[in-house]
């Protein structure tokens, strides 16, 4: 109806006019600050970068909205869509800017890898007493934590990453308001329809495919919470790790959790506004917790390759703040 055609209508140009507010709002006070020399060069061209490539997501946008004006040959009685590789895009586009832009803010906030301070507070003041092989021994056993971590949580990363993308599909194919039953689909762990555009489509069957695109989905949901379960039930309690680290692994869990449990909500009340919004910002949050415990994992620069240099480097890192820390202690 002509109602229905203006709240779309209206929800776009809402979109369009938000995003070009967003690059307004955020070159005028980059060229501001950069005239003033409050931006350091470096950093300049980083948020240089990201404004380009804001500019570059808008024309993804309006590339993937014209996909929808255009009429379906295969379905012509369907309702329009814009295109779910175009929708994919679009969303791999707007979350690469966001995690560039929020680990340059993290760098920006904190500065120092928290892995200097916790090998210092660690091994306690004792620390400054002991000689560089025990230094050494130390800044070994805290870095191997946080490597072993870290070597855990980049694949971890990817699944999340891989899930959120495949929503995209689901939302693209509306493949939310079918099979609204869960764990299984019409009475099927794999649903009948699986490879039914197979020998039409073949391996777009995968992202054309009601059935396909949301088992798909399911799979890799399920994947991520036995991931991040596995990974948090490793690493949790190890003391070797940074807190920060620690808690944000916490967060990344309970998050993980709460997105699954919409997921299923969602899908089972036949995709209400309210709950597939919730969904959707979720996943947002779960990357962001995501992107925050890989910036505490971070290792700071100049420290050795090698096991000793580790070690010895990253113990001289943990003495130098152990001691700043005790000067500061004693002024106040």
């Amino acid at each position: 109806t002509v109602e229905e055609y203006k709240f779309i209508y209206w929800m776009e140009y809402g979109h369009r006019m938000w995003g070009r507010g967003l690059g307004v709002y955020f070159v005028l006070p980059l060229a501001v600050f950069v005239a003033r020399g409050n931006v350091k060069w470096a950093l300049a061209g980083r948020l240089s970068l990201f404004f380009s490539l804001g500019a570059m997501q808008g024309m993804i946008g309006w590339w993937m909205v014209k996909s929808g004006l255009m009429e379906n040959t295969e379905s012509p009685w369907e309702a329009p869509r814009v295109s779910p590789y175009r929708l994919a895009t679009h969303l791999t586009g707007a979350f690469t800017i966001y995690t560039l832009m929020l680990w340059t803010t993290f760098s920006v906030m904190f500065p120092t890898p928290p892995i200097v301070e916790h090998a210092a507070n660690y091994a306690g003041t004792a620390i400054v007493a002991r000689a560089g092989a025990a230094n050494a021994s130390i800044g070994i056993k805290v870095m191997s934590a946080v490597r072993a971590m870290r070597n855990a949580v980049y694949p971890m990363a990817v699944v999340v990453a891989v899930a959120a993308l495949s929503g995209a599909y689901v939302a693209g194919m509306d493949a939310g308001r079918a099979y609204n039953t869960f764990p299984l689909m019409e009475g099927r762990v794999v649903p009948e329809e699986y490879w039914a555009q197979w020998e039409a489509k073949g391996w777009r069957n995968f992202f054309e495919n009601t059935a396909a695109v949301q088992f798909d989905h399911r799979v890799l949901a399920v994947t991520t919470l036995a991931t991040v379960t596995a990974v948090w039930a490793t690493y949790r309690g190890n003391p070797r790790l940074p807190p920060a680290s620690r808690a944000c692994l916490d967060l990344v869990m309970a998050v993980t959790a709460a997105q699954v449990a919409l997921g299923i909500s969602t899908l089972m009340y036949v995709v209400p506004v309210s709950l597939g919004a919730l969904h959707q910002a979720n996943a947002l949050t779960l990357f962001t917790a995501v992107v925050g415990l890989l910036h505490t994992l971070r290792i700071p620069a100049g420290v050795g390759a090698g096991r000793g240099g580790l070690g010895a480097g990253l113990a001289g890192v943990a003495v130098a703040a152990s001691v700043a820390t005790g000067s500061a202690g004693t002024k106040q």
